[in-house]
């Protein structure tokens, strides 16, 4: 892992740029560095901007990506708020600035992890960079767009959240693959993420494609947004919400 942000992530970038060559589609995780650690202290401003051209779908923690594109402000919320979740401080136009630097820097679509709070997703509008997205390019790409949305969680009696984000980020990709809606792959995503936590461990909790869909057709409902959304709308019909950078449903 160290060789992947040494040298400004110039062995993570070349690595990606082979995949990229074969036409595959790149996704990307990341983890927060100890800040007292080496990776800790790397230009992840740097890294990043080095690597995203290569990457189609990037999702981070609201809190990985803060740390590394704002360290300033990361540290502000912490020393404001130092026994609160600073998730809960996640302001959309903090949420528009951090994703729009990413989409800046190369990534075709970005899933900021909000923890209890669901996912934030914002889409580049630019064609041309979601044509270089590989096999995983979404089939109805006018719904992909130029897309700023929020998907809360579904209600769920919580019993453990290991690998909660990695099974969130398991159900976006299940969506892509199927060519599903963005809408339909973002509640995907929070659906998956809030069946695993229903056990203690990472996965057990997690059935089939085919009952979570059942789950949802039954209307399973949503938690209440505690995040400030002004000027956000709501779709009482899907229960996401649209934000003032969305592009417009399709």
């Amino acid at each position: 892992m160290k060789r992947m942000y040494e040298a400004d992530g110039a062995e993570l970038a070349e690595l990606l740029a082979k995949v990229k060559e074969r036409g595959v589609t790149v996704t990307l995780d990341m983890a927060k560095p100890d800040p007292d650690s080496p990776a800790g202290r790397a230009d992840w401003h740097g890294i990043l901007q080095r690597v995203l051209p290569y990457v189609d779908y990037f999702f981070p923690s609201f809190e990985e990506i803060l740390y590394m594109l704002d360290r300033a402000e990361y540290e502000r919320l912490l020393a404001a708020y130092p026994h609160d979740d600073i998730i809960r401080y996640a302001a959309p136009e903090l949420l528009a600035r951090l994703s729009g630097s990413m989409l800046a820097m190369g990534a075709a679509a970005v899933m900021i992890k909000l923890g209890e709070h669901g996912v934030y997703v914002r889409c580049s509008a630019d064609r041309n960079r979601w044509l270089r997205a590989g096999k995983c390019t979404p089939p109805q790409l006018e719904g992909w767009l130029g897309r700023e949305l929020l998907a809360p969680v579904f209600r769920v009696e919580a019993v453990g959240t290991t690998g909660a984000g990695d099974c969130t980020i398991a159900g976006f990709l299940a969506g892509i693959v199927k060519g599903l809606t963005l809408e339909a792959t973002v509640t995907a995503a929070v659906a998956v993420g809030a069946s695993s936590v229903e056990q203690s461990d990472a996965t057990s909790g997690i059935p089939g494609w085919e009952q979570i869909q059942a789950r949802l057709a039954q209307g399973w409902e949503r938690r209440q947004v505690k995040l400030r959304l002004d000027g956000w709308a709501n779709d009482e019909t899907n229960g996401l919400f649209y934000g003032p950078h969305d592009k417009g449903r399709v």
